[in-house]
């Protein structure tokens, strides 16, 4: 029996955020990058094994829930049924689905824990597990696991709890003995799903909190280092302004001219992101001026400094104040006394003059220009800091949270080299990487590190029990301005198709000894107007390398079985699974090619220059962990120097260069009462 709502519901939410992280320039970079971690990449033995026997050993503490678990549970249910009650009432298809979820029983259910039963609960639970279309909508999914909940306590309860909590510690033991001896994480795959029934059902919480916390480290790690984000900030400066200043009561004019580099400057910092923008720059300025008979030529040389620290952490991007520091020299280069008589004397005492307020006056010049410097710094770094702030929550943050896709943990720090970020995406009921995350190869400027389970974590998140039809995947390309690949688009000689992904581990990846194999499996299939049932789909890859650089080759046939299917074994496929498994293979060896080219990585932004990027490292290894860096041709001068100048729209635009500074030269003025000595005269 099939039914379906006549009033549209949403549509499978599967689009990539509309601000892509390779999309947010230098705020991209910073989002995907991670802590190096020294350890070596394998899976832990020793506490694998020792968390097998305590769960061997877990199997004789089983526990009865308490009433009160039961009506926890049912007060659960009755929660999830408030949403799905509005939605089924204002559906024309309402009154078939209550028929369809014996509505009355699944009420009665829900209104006390003393009314729990089992077997009505796994009838329950067996039918919002189906196939059917719709089932897949979140008011439907909330109920079903409410139900599978309550189920698993009231088993526990009143039916064959025991002997199930035994079974399943049977199976977490083996589980984790298998993964420890063969150091492959795709061993680990089967413990979540037991893990997550035997926290339903109350039992082992030790252990299931033991084996989680084994199962807990990042699983997303990226590396950038220095050179490449320099590209985006340091430039060279190179500017002259006139200068007209009073000091100690002359008036001095003339040109300075202002010479040095803006440079980003990387900060060792543990707990976030940390690092400078640095100006770096000389002031050399001609002037001249005059004061009674007394008119003097002057050359000052102004070294600046000034220095403002930005920080980046998972929730904003800050700054501190500006420090800023002027350090003058001047020198007399001519001096003229436009008087007939007494010309001698007259030069005698401008020059005692100067030397005595030459310190004074050169302290002047210092603080105008350390204040000037400071008050522009800041004020000219206020719309970048602003910008990275607006960037990091508009097109990193928040795009990725509106999705579900942004790490449960995520941590920034920098080193003297290096910008960093460890992210873990796994939530409260899934495991992540056991192990950390292995070396990256020298001379990379990118390297990203991601654990299998980050991939799978999110897939099973954002497939898991959903139906993908192939209007669905048309309307994704036309919203992304994509071509899909022909086997899933609308083709006039194809006929529309639909999957319904199993809830548990959809579409997953699992990595060995430099290969990659990646799995579909599907609860239900539709070809035109034929409906098939579940089957898994997957195909195995390679790493290998070409003329053109590094690619992944496809080994064998896209494989194409029921689940739980042995090939070569006595059993035999039906007619209807081997008519599915003929639609399938079309589609799917099309879409799997033999040989995938790895592109060289685009850069966008203010780092387009120094794109595309090729890979020159990819490495696939059994405990879970796939590496991928990427270099460039000048990556060996880019890392040896440090400050690389570019051309182009930086952060640091041209018209924030503090170049308006207190020139040197009017520490040469001459004061005021030299020319009423000179009459005096």
């Amino acid at each position: 029996m099939r039914f379906r709502f006549q009033d549209r519901f949403s549509p499978l939410p599967c689009r990539h955020p509309s601000g892509s992280l390779a999309a947010a320039g230098l705020v991209a970079l910073i989002a995907a990058v991670s802590l190096q971690v020294p350890a070596p990449a394998q899976l832990p033995t020793q506490r694998l094994e020792q968390l097998a026997e305590e769960a061997m050993r877990a199997s004789g503490t089983f526990q009865t829930p308490s009433d009160a678990a039961l009506e926890s549970a049912a007060s659960g249910l009755r929660q999830a049924l408030v949403p799905l009650d509005a939605l089924l009432a204002r559906s024309k298809s309402g009154a078939a689905w209550r028929t369809y979820l014996d509505w009355p029983k699944l009420q009665e259910q829900a209104s006390t824990g003393l009314a729990a039963d089992p077997a009505v609960l796994r009838k329950l639970e067996e039918q919002l597990s189906a196939t059917e279309t719709g089932l897949d909508m979140p008011e439907f999914v909330r109920v079903r696991k409410a139900v599978t909940r309550y189920a698993e306590v009231a088993d526990a309860a009143r039916g064959n709890g025991a002997n199930r909590a035994s079974q399943r510690l049977g199976a977490v033991a083996s589980a984790l003995l298998s993964a420890a001896a063969s150091g492959s994480a795709e061993n680990l795959a089967p413990v979540q799903p037991l893990l997550d029934r035997l926290t339903e059902a109350g039992q082992a919480g030790g252990l299931v909190a033991a084996v989680r916390g084994a199962a807990a480290r990042p699983n997303l790690v990226i590396d950038v280092h220095e050179s490449l984000l320099a590209r985006a900030v340091n430039r060279p400066v190179d500017r002259s302004e006139p200068v007209d200043e009073v000091v100690l009561g002359t008036r001095v004019r003339g040109q300075g001219h202002t010479t040095g580099n803006v440079r980003l400057d990387f900060v060792p910092s543990p707990d976030r992101a940390a690092f400078d923008l640095v100006l770096d720059a000389t002031n050399v300025a001609n002037t001249g001026g005059s004061q009674g008979p007394v008119s003097f030529r002057s050359r000052g040389v102004t070294n600046l400094d000034a220095r403002r620290r930005f920080f980046l952490d998972e929730y904003s991007a800050t700054a501190s104040p500006v420090q800023a520091s002027a350090d003058t020299n001047s020198t007399v280069t001519g001096l003229t006394v436009n008087r007939r008589f007494g010309q001698r004397m007259i030069r005698k005492i401008a020059n005692r003059k100067i030397a005595e307020t030459r310190p004074q006056a050169e302290a002047i010049a210092e603080g105008r220009a350390r204040d000037r410097l400071r008050r522009q710094f800041a004020e000219q770094t206020e719309p970048a800091l602003a910008q990275f702030r607006e960037q990091f929550q508009t097109r990193v943050r928040q795009p990725l949270e509106a999705q579900g896709l942004y790490p449960e943990m995520l941590h920034m720090n920098t080193t003297d080299t290096h910008l960093a970020i460890t992210a873990r995406k796994a939530t409260a009921g899934q495991l992540a990487a056991a192990s950390f995350p292995p070396s990256a190869a020298a001379g990379n400027l990118i390297t990203a590190r991601i654990h299998e389970s980050a991939i799978n974590n999110v897939l099973e998140e954002k497939l898991g029990g959903r139906r993908l039809t192939q209007e669905d995947v048309d309307r994704m390309a036309r919203e992304q301005n994509a071509k899909m690949p022909e086997s899933l688009g609308s083709e006039a000689e194809q006929k529309p198709w639909a999957i319904t992904f199993a809830k548990h581990r959809p579409v997953s990846v699992a990595v060995a000894d430099g290969r990659v194999k990646v799995l579909v499996r599907g609860d239900k299939f539709v070809s035109g107007d034929r409906s098939f049932p579940g089957m898994d789909i997957w195909a195995t890859y390679a790493v290998g390398r070409t003329s053109q650089g590094l690619c992944l080759v496809r080994e064998g046939d896209v494989q194409i079985y029921p689940p739980g299917f042995k090939p070569g074994g006595r059993e035999k496929l039906s007619m209807a699974e081997t008519s599915l498994r003929r639609i399938l293979q079309k589609r799917f060896d099309k879409l799997c090619k033999d040989v995938i080219d790895i592109p060289d990585l685009p850069l966008q932004g203010d780092l387009a220059a120094a794109g595309p990027l090729p890979m020159q490292q990819l490495d696939a290894r059994k405990d879970g962990w796939v590496v991928a860096g990427w270099t460039s041709r000048d990556s060996g001068r880019l890392i040896s120097s440090g400050v690389v100048p570019a051309a182009g729209e930086t952060i640091i635009r041209e018209e924030i260069v503090p170049t308006t500074i207190v020139p040197a030269e009017v520490l040469s003025a001459v004061p005021a009462d030299v020319h009423g000595l000179a009459v005096m005269r």
